[in-house]
């Protein structure tokens, strides 16, 4: 028992962090570099096995006090379709930038709790 928790006592990066944390570097940052990483490594990902695809859905009716993610309470579903909206318009962005259709390998759902959206809404995915 003492090796397994050994083995995963180990720092990693929120997933909660966007871009993910080891990527933050403001010398070097530029939106010509950015795409370059991201056409790197989408071409190396999607070739072998795909892509992983997060998707951040920020909202809960409800705080869980043991929540770290970025997240916002509102019982209030009209904030849906906007940030759907703006989802798929960030997907479009990304699709233009990259040279081929991305395959999908896993879907992620994630930040706040994923059944906030009405059934009608969760159609748009």
């Amino acid at each position: 028992m003492n090796s397994l928790i050994q083995k995963y006592n180990i720092p990693g990066p929120r997933y909660t962090s966007y871009p993910t944390v080891p990527f933050w570097d403001e010398t070097t940052f530029s939106e010509a570099a950015w795409i370059r990483h991201l056409q790197r490594a989408f071409t190396i990902s999607n070739t072998t096995n795909g892509i992983s695809l997060y998707i951040h859905l920020p909202y809960c009716e409800s705080l869980c006090t043991f929540c770290g993610c970025n997240k916002r309470i509102t019982r209030n579903h009209g904030v849906e379709v906007p940030y759907i909206d703006a989802l798929l318009a960030e997907w479009t962005l990304y699709c233009n930038l990259l040279p081929e259709k991305p395959r999908i390998a896993e879907l992620h759902l994630g930040g706040g709790t994923p059944s906030f959206l009405l059934p009608n809404n969760s159609n748009d995915f």
